[in-house]
């Protein structure tokens, strides 16, 4: 299935801070957020994975309505790629995000931000459901207010299609270094 729409529940935005600490381009310095299980996790413990970080929370209707789709349509298509979707909750207890968790049959990353001050680092973050893409550096190649799964798929296909070594000009011994250990 393709959705094609984007999922924009405009009378439910929250405007945050308009002053964002990155742009496009940018390079995402690492941060530490409790994990929804409670254990401590970096953003730099996913250096080298193409990262979909979406902000939400549980009382938005496109965050919801976006959860089956980074489920169904990202994280469970793309995981054998590298991909990895980290979910940010904005604000809220931890039981109540465990419920919509298990209500929502959510198995990707789900974190926990005390407040909004990360969110707001970010570019055009003015409002919820918002999404980011980073590529294995962790730089920002894509941030967008709402889902757009075309736009999030597009993205992450260019992102995996850089690393892949072209077989029409590849050498010899590259060939031989993927699939033999020359140490």
């Amino acid at each position: 299935m393709t959705l094609t729409r984007t999922i924009l529940p405009a009378a439910l935005l929250i405007m945050a801070g308009t002053a964002a600490g990155y742009e496009l381009g940018d390079t995402v310095a690492d941060f530490t957020l409790p994990h929804l299980t409670g254990d401590e996790v970096s953003l730099h413990d996913h250096l080298g994975e193409v990262i979909v970080l979406n902000f939400f929370t549980t009382w938005c209707p496109g965050c919801n309505e976006e959860a089956a789709h980074l489920e169904n349509d990202i994280w469970l298509v793309y995981r054998n790629d590298d991909v990895t979707v980290i979910a940010v909750d904005i604000q809220e207890l931890q039981p109540l995000v465990e419920g919509w968790a298990a209500a929502q049959g959510v198995t990707y990353s789900i974190w926990m931000a005390p407040d909004w001050t990360l969110f707001d680092q970010f570019p055009q973050a003015a409002g919820i459901p918002y999404n980011v893409i980073l590529d294995r550096n962790l730089v920002i190649r894509y941030a967008s207010i709402g889902f757009d799964l075309s736009a999030i798929t597009d993205m992450i296909e260019t992102i995996i299609d850089e690393g892949r070594v072209p077989v029409a000009t590849a050498s010899w011994g590259e060939i031989k270094a993927l699939y033999y250990n020359l140490n």
